[in-house]
């Protein structure tokens, strides 16, 4: 049995129906009409794309330099200027160390005890030997004196006297002696005790207790409170720029953008031998509690200049044409909308993920520092502190 229905009109469709299946036929006409009815549903049923959606930008200050050019920096880390490994001034087995790494101490503070066992014997031994020293000398004076009034009686001759006053000399010498080994074992007992000469802290332990060390061994390495300074490596030939540098700064990587007077205190004329870079000391003349031992700091060097230099990341250089260099300012309008100028720049050096740049900036511009080379003059952005880390 056939039959035949039609759909809007245009659409056709016939239907055969038998013992074993079902067979339809579409005419062709019909079908193009559905597909194009399916794709008006599907296209009402998706939401309008957004338009002009703001496009998110990392943005940083920039690191103002004082109008410097010729910028040289060198990485290094933060040490006290007075730095030590305490060691004990006699041989002993360790019984007891009092401190730990990171151990805030005074003057006079206890930092480690040797077995005091062998010092004591010592000082025993010392008391009793000043004890025969002072017998001996005891009784060669008095000798001395009974041969003396012999003599004047004319009982004994002068070699005798003269023998008996020797022997009283040597025991007055030996009677000193013994008070300097008393003296010494005193102090050689003392120094069973390993104490701090200053304030400062621990910054290393190198021994443990039940270690046995000789006199001079490293126990702790010590830092003393007061100046802090960069140690950086020089490369062979930037040595007499470093030192005739006029401007010296320093940075601390944990303190970006905050800037520290340096001034140089030593240089290794002698380059390292594997090396090949000379040992350098820069003293942070303003330290303060934000400068701590161990982290890292960059020292920069520059020759002064008139106008205001910047540095900033190398990423944040774009450029409109071949021939000028620009960076992406952030603009505020009115509405609270963010977007994007370009700023004309003079680059003055090239630097490790960094350039040196002139030009009409100041610290209070936010710069695009990623994705520069997609902006277009006018976009509209959404603008992400590189400082803050949550954000990103």
């Amino acid at each position: 049995m056939y039959y035949s229905v039609q759909y809007i009109g245009t659409v056709t469709v016939t239907a055969a129906t038998g013992s074993v299946g079902t067979m339809m036929k579409i005419h062709p006409c019909g079908c193009y009409a559905a597909l194009l009815v399916a794709g008006l549903v599907a296209g009402c049923s998706r939401d309008a794309a957004p338009v002009n959606a703001a496009r998110p930008v990392v943005v940083e200050s920039p690191q103002p330099l004082g109008g410097a050019t010729g910028v040289e920096l060198f990485p290094g880390s933060v040490h006290a200027r007075t730095e030590a490994d305490l060691s004990f001034r006699v041989p002993g087995k360790i019984a007891e160390r009092k401190v730990d790494m990171g151990a805030r101490v005074v003057r006079g503070t206890v930092l480690a005890v040797l077995d005091p066992e062998d010092a004591q014997l010592n000082l025993d031994a010392a008391r009793a030997a000043l004890k025969a020293a002072e017998a001996d000398a005891w009784l060669a004076q008095e000798e001395e004196r009974r041969y003396t009034d012999l003599k004047a009686r004319g009982h004994v001759g002068q070699s005798a006297v003269d023998s008996r006053t020797n022997t009283s000399k040597l025991a007055q010498a030996r009677l000193s002696q013994a008070r300097s080994q008393l003296n010494l074992a005193q102090n050689q007992s003392s120094y069973t005790k390993l104490t701090a000469d200053s304030a400062g802290v621990v910054t290393q332990v190198l021994a443990e207790p039940g270690n046995v060390v000789n006199a001079g061994q490293p126990v702790v390495r010590f830092a003393a409170d007061g100046e802090r300074e960069v140690h950086i490596d020089v490369p062979e030939g930037r040595i007499d720029a470093l030192a005739k540098s006029p401007t010296v700064a320093v940075e601390i990587y944990s303190q970006p953008g905050k800037r520290y007077e340096g001034r140089i205190r030593e240089i290794n004329p002698q380059a390292d031998p594997a090396t090949r870079t000379h040992d350098a000391r820069v003293t942070i003349v303003d330290a303060d509690a934000a400068v701590q031992l161990g982290v890292t700091a960059t020292v920069m060097t520059a020759d002064t200049a008139d106008g205001k230099t910047f540095r900033l990341p190398a990423t944040a250089l774009g450029s409109v044409d071949k021939h000028h260099a620009t960076v992406w300012t952030v603009v505020a309008g009115e509405n609270g909308a963010n977007t994007v100028k370009p700023v004309p720049v003079q680059v003055l050096q090239y630097l490790d993920g960094v350039v040196i740049v002139a030009g009409p900036i100041t610290t209070k511009d936010r710069l695009v520092t990623a994705g520069v080379h997609r902006l277009v003059e006018g976009m509209a952005v959404q603008p992400i502190d590189r400082a803050a880390k949550a954000a990103l």
